[in-house]
């Protein structure tokens, strides 16, 4: 990991975590902390447990008023049951010699003396001794607690000073003579071991113990602790079993003490080299862990941590006496997380910036320009923009100057700036105020620009929006251009105005916002959203790849082919509208097949071959066109197949992530409907000319014969057939100049739907007599289709056609009586093929639109479809002709002039 981009940074910043959480323990800056822990786990018990060495006779403090009726059958019942000691927390003062001189034969007795003042501040003095106890020979000890810790009395000390002297205390001295052996420890004071709480003192009442009630077994062996509540300064003390409604007494605090001593299970605390090491295990191993984790992941592990620091500090605690201060190791755990995650937000952020810098520039290059909006250079965006459309001579821009009435020159086009000749500049004055007032562009009477040798017709328009002056736009065009389209050059430099108007207002206004953000920076402050943001930046990127993507999956889309994408494995990339929509009617689903399967399932062809054709596009990188003839019934489609590559996929590749040659499938499936129609169009008609040639050779050929092979033919008759045969090559001349004209025709005319072109008409009433067969067996209605074998050609739209004969034929339908019959038949005749519709019906009552007046809003879908059936029959030079009997029937003849 690297840290502020310095080489070896974990270790710095490890090591300085260490020191900082190294020179905090040894000062004891988190004491309090780790005191709070320490009384929490004190009482927390893994089991209960009373203690073997000590039991105390407890009782009020008026037993301390009793003498020697209650005190020496006491000392006498105790010691008479084997006792290892009898400790006295206090001196009783109302009893005779005779109980000191018998606690002192005894040599199994210990007397606690109180000490006056245990203030720091001043000399701590011992009470004097009752009279009676003077001269004895007894043991005597100080009854003091150590000082308190946040006043909270954890500790016992081993001795007190008294007047440069070093007393040992009551447990210390106690806790010796029950050993037979000096008690060492590493400080003169110990931790009180307060594990088991008030449940681990075995407890009996002074009152029970005087009327008889001890039991050998329960004191035998043990130290026998007589306490009196209330002889100390102190009756209570605040200690780790302390609650805040519940103190612990000063009878139960020296019991504990002298316990933790007798029993030696004094709470040790852990060596500061042992903390020195945990502290650097913890440090290294959240630096490590931190580099390869999520946050997520790398705070449920420190979480998961630093509960696992309390556990043990608690189960080491109870079960050997150590005390681990968890709170060092907890803070240099979440320090050194903190450090960790900050340096990795700061590299994630620095690559952030780099990356959205990086991808923003490269946008902007090749995906999109700058924003007219944010562009330095908004004049030179409207000038192209103009120029594109408009062909103006000269232009000039000028920009109102912020708070103020005048006018200054931006940008201008084919002059220059100082070519205005007008010099005020205040666009309260004419020529600006008329042209305010107009809103629109203004012919100069006077000349603004300078004039140039040849005249051209200067212009000055206002650029204003909502009430607002921003500018004006002033040019020139030539007199003949504007002459020409008068009044469509005014509408375009109108449009223009306001466009341009418009564009401005809003760029001023967008400045303005982001001016007026800059200005909030102090809210910005107490916002945590003041400096730099990248992630805007970052968001502003990723916004314009997803318009740069929605707007190629939409060009995608509108293609006229249909496409699908797959990459190497078989799974779909992309897919169009169309190529979707084809699939669909087809029942098709192509996110569910592969490209084999796919390519199988539109031309038909074998397994084998189409994985073939997938061979080559992927190993030798070739395109493949393949018909598919049978895909609909009514289109005919080229499906093409070729590889996707990238040809500089080698320079944006990462360090080691290899790319194959080709790395997609592009299939699309082109519909040729059209295409195959014209040829099938130009088919016919060189089919009937091949036909009309081979009929005038043969009758050529057979003139020839017979003049040359009679030899008594006469000669006029050989010259007549002389001239029957250049007759018919002038004839076939003419015919192969028609035909060379209409193959000549553009391809645009003859697919379009007021195109006339020479076509077979059968196909289209045949196909209209099947769709509406159907419709007529609903009506009972029988169709009697008589056609010839073969028809000329005929002048006419191939598209319009059958809609032609579909709108004339169900005109007919809906004109005959139920059960009655409808007969087409088709006449060819020398230059006229004529189609009749004829029927038994009311008649037909049809006007065209010219008789029946200009009311269009009355005129049926149906007379209008015959209006539009008449319109292209005029076009083609062919003729319509509806005539009908009332109650007898109607006749549709359409005639279509020839060809060949």
């Amino acid at each position: 990991m690297v840290i502020n981009n310095k080489r070896y940074s974990t270790l710095i910043w490890g090591a300085i975590i260490i020191a900082l959480m190294w020179e905090a323990h040894i000062f004891s800056i988190f004491h309090s902390l780790n005191g709070f822990a320490y009384d929490h786990a004190m009482r927390l018990n893994i089991k209960n447990s009373t203690s073997d060495q000590l039991i105390v006779l407890d009782g009020d403090q008026q037993f301390a008023e009793r003498g020697d009726e209650t005190w020496l059958p006491l000392l006498k019942n105790v010691l008479a049951q084997d006792v290892k000691q009898v400790v006295f927390n206090f001196l009783p003062e109302k009893v005779s010699g005779d109980f000191y001189q018998f606690a002192a034969d005894s040599g199994k007795v210990v007397f606690g003396q109180h000490v006056q003042n245990s203030d720091p501040y001043s000399t701590a003095k011992l009470r004097p001794l009752p009279l009676a106890a003077k001269n004895k020979k007894i043991p005597l000890s100080a009854v003091s607690p150590a000082f308190s810790q946040s006043a909270i009395y954890r500790t016992q000390s081993l001795n007190i000073s008294i007047d440069s002297l070093s007393l040992p205390t009551l447990e210390y001295a106690a806790a010796q003579r029950a050993s037979g052996k000096s008690i060492t420890l590493k400080s003169p004071d110990y931790l009180i071991n307060f594990i088991g709480g008030s449940a681990r003192i075995p407890k009996i009442n002074l009152a029970q113990a005087l009327s008889g009630s001890l039991v050998s077994e329960l004191v035998s062996g043990r130290t026998v602790l007589i306490g009196v509540y209330g002889t100390e300064p102190l009756a209570s003390y605040f200690t780790p079993l302390s609650t805040a409604t519940e103190q612990t007494s000063d009878v139960l605090f020296h019991a504990f003490a002298l316990d933790t001593l007798l029993s030696e299970r004094t709470i040790r605390i852990v060596p500061n080299w042992a903390m020195l090491l945990g502290i650097m295990a913890i440090t290294a191993m959240t630096l490590i862990f931190c580099q390869y984790l999520a946050f997520q992941h790398s705070l449920w592990v420190a979480v998961v941590l630093t509960i696992c620091y309390g556990l043990t500090s608690w189960l080491v605690l109870h079960g050997f006496f150590l005390w681990i201060p968890p709170v060092e190791l907890v803070v240099a755990q979440w320090l050194a997380i903190s450090l960790a995650w900050c340096n990795r937000v700061a590299q994630e952020s620095q690559l952030l910036h780099d990356m959205q810098a990086s991808l923003s520039a490269n946008l902007q290059d090749k995906a999109f320009p700058v924003s007219f909006f944010q562009s330095d250079d908004p004049w030179t965006q409207l000038l192209t923009m103009i120029n594109q459309s408009l062909n103006l001579t000269r232009i000039i821009f000028l920009e109102r100057v912020p708070n103020d009435h005048r006018l200054r020159e931006i940008k201008a086009f084919n002059c220059r700036i100082n070519d205005v000749v007008e010099a005020r500049r205040d666009y309260e004055r004419t020529p600006y105020s008329t042209v305010i007032q107009a809103n629109r562009p203004l012919l100069q009477a006077q000349p603004y620009l300078r004039e140039l040798a040849i005249g051209d017709l200067q212009f000055l328009a206002p650029l204003v929006f909502a009430d607002e002056v921003l500018g004006f736009w002033a040019f020139s065009v030539e007199p003949r251009i504007f002459l020409e389209a008068k009044a469509k050059f005014m509408a375009l430099t109108h449009a223009y105005m306001i466009q341009i108007s418009e564009f401005l207002f809003y760029r001023q206004e967008w400045q303005s916002y982001q001016a007026q953000q800059e200005k909030n920076k102090f809210l910005r402050y107490l916002q945590f959203n003041s400096g730099a943001k990248p992630y805007h930046t970052l968001n502003q990127s990723i916004s314009l790849l997803e318009r740069r993507a929605t707007e190629l999956q939409g060009v995608f889309n509108t293609l006229n082919t249909g496409g699908i994408l797959y990459d190497l494995f078989g799974r779909v990339v992309l897919l169009n509208k169309y190529m979707e929509d084809l699939a669909q009617s087809v029942n098709l689903k192509p996110y569910n097949m592969t490209p084999l399967d796919l390519v199988v399932a539109l031309t038909g062809l074998k397994t084998d071959e189409a994985r073939q054709i997938l061979q080559k596009t992927i190993f030798n990188l070739e395109a493949t066109t393949t018909p598919v003839p049978q895909f609909k019934s009514d289109h005919d489609f080229l499906l093409l197949i070729q590889p996707l590559t990238f040809e500089d996929s080698k320079n944006n590749l990462s360090d080691s992530a290899p790319t194959p040659q080709i790395v997609g499938i592009l299939i699309e499936l082109e519909d040729v409907t059209y295409l195959k129609a014209i040829y099938r169009l130009k088919e016919q008609v060189f089919e009937r000319l091949g036909f009309q040639i081979y009929q005038e050779l043969a009758s050529i050929q057979s003139d020839l014969t017979d003049c040359s092979g009679e030899v008594g033919v006469l000669k006029q008759e050989c010259t007549s057939s002389i001239a029957s045969v250049q007759d018919r090559i002038k004839a076939l001349l003419a015919t192969l100049e028609s035909v060379s004209k209409e193959i000549n025709k553009e391809v645009e005319s003859v697919t379009s739907d007021l195109g006339c072109y020479p076509i077979d008409g059968l196909p289209a009433i045949k196909k209209a007599v099947a769709e509406l067969n159907d419709y007529a067996i609903l009506r009972m209605i029988l169709l009697h289709l008589e056609l010839p074998d073969a028809l000329g050609l005929v002048f006419a739209s191939p598209n319009e056609l059958y809609r032609i004969f579909q709108t004339l034929l169900t005109m007919i339908i809906d004109d005959t009586f139920e059960g009655a019959q409808v007969w087409i038949s088709v006449e060819d005749k020398a230059e006229w093929v004529h189609y009749h519709f004829r029927n038994i019906g009311i008649g037909i009552s049809y006007k065209t639109q010219q008789n029946k007046g200009q009311n269009e809003t009355s005129i049926s879908a149906e007379n209008l479809a015959i209006d539009r059936a008449f319109d292209y029959v005029r076009r083609w030079g062919g003729k319509l002709d509806i005539s009908n009997q009332v109650g007898k029937g109607s006749t549709v003849t359409l005639s279509l002039r020839r060809f060949l």
